[in-house]
């Protein structure tokens, strides 16, 4: 585990440092993987991923100065696995738990309005102030099942509960993100 701080190692980004990509997956690596895994069926997919979003965070920083360099790499990977994803769905080697968390978000979040799509930005603005209101416990559930595609039994023993009691916490939360969706104009 790297004990260099997330300012520095992006100060290596800027040196053009090639430590800043060890220093990176000393530091992140088990996250990178584990978020990648969850979202991709095979091991040697997730194990790509992650190496592509090391050579984007070498071609993004700089001039990007992400604070903290943990939630830049987060989001940039699951882009990059979520595109790894659908190329797989279309290929029809679908993982599961993936499949489930995505579909259970869908629901709440896709209408068949094209200015859903438009709004895109706008949506993940809301999609984070709902989340900044909520409990630590629900924004622990939600960030773990539609991030990091978490399995529900995994998610229920992480968090004391059971399996039944965070699929009830999970159907509520997604009902309150579509209650806040529609409060500030977005249609579903």
């Amino acid at each position: 585990v790297s004990d260099m701080n997330d300012e520095k190692i992006i100060e290596l980004f800027f040196a053009r440092d090639e430590k800043a990509i060890s220093e990176t997956e000393k530091k992140y690596g088990k996250l990178a993987r584990y978020v990648a895994s969850n979202i991709l069926s095979s091991r040697e997919d997730a194990e790509e991923c992650v190496n592509d979003a090391y050579l984007k965070l070498w071609k993004s920083i700089p001039p990007r100065r992400p604070m903290p360099l943990k939630a830049y790499l987060a989001a940039v990977l699951r882009n990059i696995a979520i595109d790894r994803y659908r190329k797989e769905r279309r290929q029809k080697r679908v993982p599961t738990e993936c499949t489930l968390s995505l579909s259970e978000l869908a629901e709440t979040l896709c209408g068949d309005s094209p200015e859903v799509e438009y709004e895109s930005a706008l949506v993940g603005k809301v999609i984070n102030d709902y989340l900044r209101t909520l409990p630590e416990r629900d924004m622990c559930l939600f960030v773990s099942r539609y991030f990091c595609s978490d399995p529900i039994g995994d998610i229920a023993e992480k968090c004391g509960m059971s399996e039944s009691g965070v699929k009830k916490a999970l159907a509520r939360l997604r009902e309150g993100l579509r209650e806040k969706l529609e409060k500030e104009g977005i249609k579903l």
